[in-house]
This record gives structure tokens, sequence and C-alpha cells, in this order.
């Protein structure tokens, strides 16, 4: 039904107008479930990170546990080296590393061979024998990586029980696999994981963007039992018993497909918070990282059953904020001053505890990575300034990538082109997968 240009007037001529309440109510509706569930997300922080030390005395029980580690490269990220430095640290006593490099051509494969030799030559890495291995298929169907990771898991060591993955940006603690076996073992668990939480070194406008995207994606990955794939253990039982391999034949992304399959079968999910990776990455501009946050989302558009939830509370909040600021900027022109006053006040509100639960979520993570030794830096007046300054930026962006993963055909991951393919009613993705020549540029762009 259209409403006559007379009645807005009206209606903003109303120092108590409809619209500017309807405003209000919609404001609190987006705030407070957002409230709810950080509370929510901070006990479970809590819990589980108490659990977790209470674990220390009995974890080393678990490390003669036979377990792989995949880390499936195409192009050579910065930290590459530092990732395997991490892996030869681990104090586990019974592992494999399993290295899937996208071909003998990529830079990745020098930096990976050299890297394992020099760890080999000046100390005793914790694996008892690592392979690097290219892709040795490169199919049509399910992204490159996929195809690397179905790749080790049709080769697993009779003995293997667990199966660890992690990414080429994830540098971790010497406690890591102990922890990730430890806790996939724990009854009625099939898979865990840990998240990654963005610390940008130099707090750079787009580094700092992402974090507090980053911030709330987190919570709403633990909420949903979506995981994370650069720090992920399956157990083997359950990776065969949901039929994993068969899975990853036509997904995008290794992480977000498990959790159906993995549920179906009978396992449960587990998020392991002193696991957070941090990630002081500050060097993104914000084109790639608009596209690479859009990314994450598709994933769960393809893959996660309660994507209609993560869809519909992003379209619901930046509907209603970018209503808001309309409101208001028609509002001045109309001399509107109580109309003004109203949804101002109350976008501003909105603001600032979003900003607080930026802050109260910071510090969960502290205290969870606290267990392991691990501290993020402390918190500043000019970081919050910060905060407060780049939050419409943030919720401009992830606005753009909410829109561009619900509309995406084709998504371009690390110089691949991957078209939005239905298979036998479930979506997933193909392509022509052959090397791509602007793959390290695409490294460059997006780490990830």
């Amino acid at each position: 039904m259209l409403v006559s240009m007379s009645m807005i007037f009206s209606a903003l001529s109303d120092p108590a107008s409809v619209l500017g309440w309807w405003l209000l109510v919609f404001l609190l509706v987006a705030i407070v479930p957002q409230g709810i569930l950080t509370a929510w997300f901070v006990q479970l922080m809590r819990s589980k990170s108490q659990a977790y030390a209470a674990r220390v005395g009995i974890r080393e029980q678990s490390a003669g546990v036979p377990a792989e580690v995949v880390l499936c490269l195409r192009g050579c990220d910065p930290t590459l080296k530092q990732v395997f430095e991490s892996l030869a640290r681990q104090r586990y006593n019974h592992w494999r590393l399993r290295v899937v490099v996208d071909s003998k051509t990529d830079t990745a494969w020098s930096v990976a061979t050299a890297t394992v030799a020099q760890l080999t030559k000046d100390q005793r890495p914790s694996w008892r024998k690592v392979t690097i291995e290219p892709l040795a298929q490169r199919p049509t169907e399910g992204s490159l990586k996929c195809a690397s990771l179905r790749q080790v898991l049709q080769t697993l060591d009779p003995q293997t029980q667990v199966v660890a993955l992690i990414d080429a940006d994830c540098i971790v603690s010497d406690q890591w696999l102990l922890s990730l076996v430890d806790e996939c073992l724990q009854p009625g668990v099939g898979a865990v994981s840990g998240n990654r939480w963005y610390e940008p070194v130099g707090n750079s406008l787009t580094g700092t963007v992402r974090a507090i995207w980053n911030a709330g994606a987190i919570v709403q990955m633990t909420a949903f039992g979506i995981p994370w794939g650069g720090s992920l253990a399956v157990r083997r039982d359950a990776l065969e018993a949901c039929r994993w391999v068969d899975v990853l034949r036509t997904t995008l992304c290794e992480d977000t497909s498990l959790i159906s399959p993995l549920t179906q079968a009978g396992w449960r999910y587990c998020f392991v918070p002193p696991l957070l990776a941090i990630d002081e990455d500050d060097a993104i501009l914000i084109a790639p990282l608009t596209r690479w946050i859009s990314r994450q989302l598709l994933t769960a558009r393809l893959h996660h059953p309660l994507w209609p939830l993560v869809a519909a509370h992003g379209l619901f909040t930046s509907a209603v904020l970018a209503a808001a600021v309309i409101f208001c900027a028609v509002a001045i022109v109309f001399s509107n001053w109580p109309g003004l006053a109203l949804v101002a006040s109350s976008l501003a509100a909105y603001e600032a505890i979003s900003v607080l639960l930026v802050l109260v979520i910071k510090q969960s993570a502290a205290r969870a990575v606290a267990v392991v030794q691990t501290n993020l830096r402390p918190l500043s007046s000019g970081q919050v300034f910060r905060w407060i300054l780049l939050l419409p930026l943030t919720q401009i962006v992830y606005a753009v990538a909410i829109v561009s993963s619900l509309q995406a055909r084709s998504i371009e991951w690390r110089g691949i082109t991957y078209r939005i393919t239905r298979f036998s009613g479930r979506l997933g993705v193909s392509s022509n997968a052959s090397p791509a020549a602007s793959l390290e540029q695409a490294v460059a762009q997006v780490h990830g």
C-alpha cells in the first residue's frame, strides 16, 4: 500500500511520530537479542574455559592417541614458515603431518619443503612423519581445498584416530594438538574447534573493521554450532559415520558443511574457547575485506541449516539502521527536531551498546586465551574510540556482504572462480579448476 507524501510529512511534524516510535521499537528488537546472546556467550566461554583448565592434569593421557594433522596449501601465506615452526613444537607423542600443496609449481611447495628440511636439520620436530604431496586430481566439483582434504582422508594411516586441520595463517601453541585431541575424545563428541580472533597489530582502518565484525561473528558461530576449519579436529569414527569424505566432494568449504552430517550421525560438535587463534594481520583493503566477509557468509548459505537465521539477522539489523539514518536525514530537512531527537538518540544508544558488547566479547576472549598463557593486547581508550568511529563502517560493510552473499551465483577464492551448483537437492560448487596466474596476488589481497 502506497503512503502519500502528505502522510509522511504529517508524521514527521508530529513530535511523537508513529514512524519514529516504530524505529525505536525496531532498534530495541535488534539490540536486545544481541545483548542476550552475548551474555550467554560470555557465560559459555567462562564455563568451557574452566572445564578446559580442570583437565590440565589428565590431558597428557591423550598424547598417545594416533593423530594426523592436515595442512592444505594453495599460494604461500606470509605466516607459512611460522606455522610449520609452531607445529614442530607440538607437545604430542604420536602424530603425522600431511601437507597437500596445489602443485609442485606453487610457491608454497618450495617454502614447505625447505622449511621442513631446515626444521629437521636444526631440531627434532615432534611429528613422527611428514608427507608433502601435490594435489593429485583437480576435480570440477567442489573446491580445491576440499579436494586436498579428501585426498588425505582417503589415505589415512589405519591407526589414526583423530584428524586435525590447520590453516596456513594459524600459528598455534605447543599444546594445540594435545588440546584438540583430548577435547575430541570426550564422550559423544565427534568434532571440536577453536576460532580466530583478530588483533590487528597496526590498528589499521580495515583491520579494525574486520576485528569488530569477527567479534560478533564468533558469537553467532558459537550459538549456531559453526566450526572453524583453521583449527578443527574430527574423530575418525565420526567422520566415517557421517561420510564426510562424500560430503566434501561438492562443497566449497570443509567446516560449515560438517555440522549437518555430523549431527545426523549422532555426534556433537564442541567449541573450545582457549583455542582461539590470535591473528594480527592488518594487510587487507576494504574491497577484499568485503568479499572475504561475503565468502564467510556464503559458506553458511551453502552448507548450514541455520543460514535463514543468519541472513534474517543481517538483513533486519541492516534495514533498521538504514531506515533510522534516513529518518534522521529527512527530519533535519523538515526541521522535525523532536522526531530527530527521538530517533537519533535511539540510534546513538544502539551504537553505544554495540561497542559495549564488542568490549565484553573481547574481555571474554582475553580470559579464555589466558588459560593457555596467551595474552591479548590491553584495551586502550584509543582503541575504544576507533571502535566507536568505525562501527558504522563495519555495519555498512556487513550489509553489503550479506546482500552480496544472498545474490551470489559464483565466488572467487584463491584465484579460482566457483559456480554455485545444486547437486541432488544440495547446494555446492563447481569450477574449471586450472592453475591461476594471479594466485599470488589473490593470496596477497586476502590471506585465506
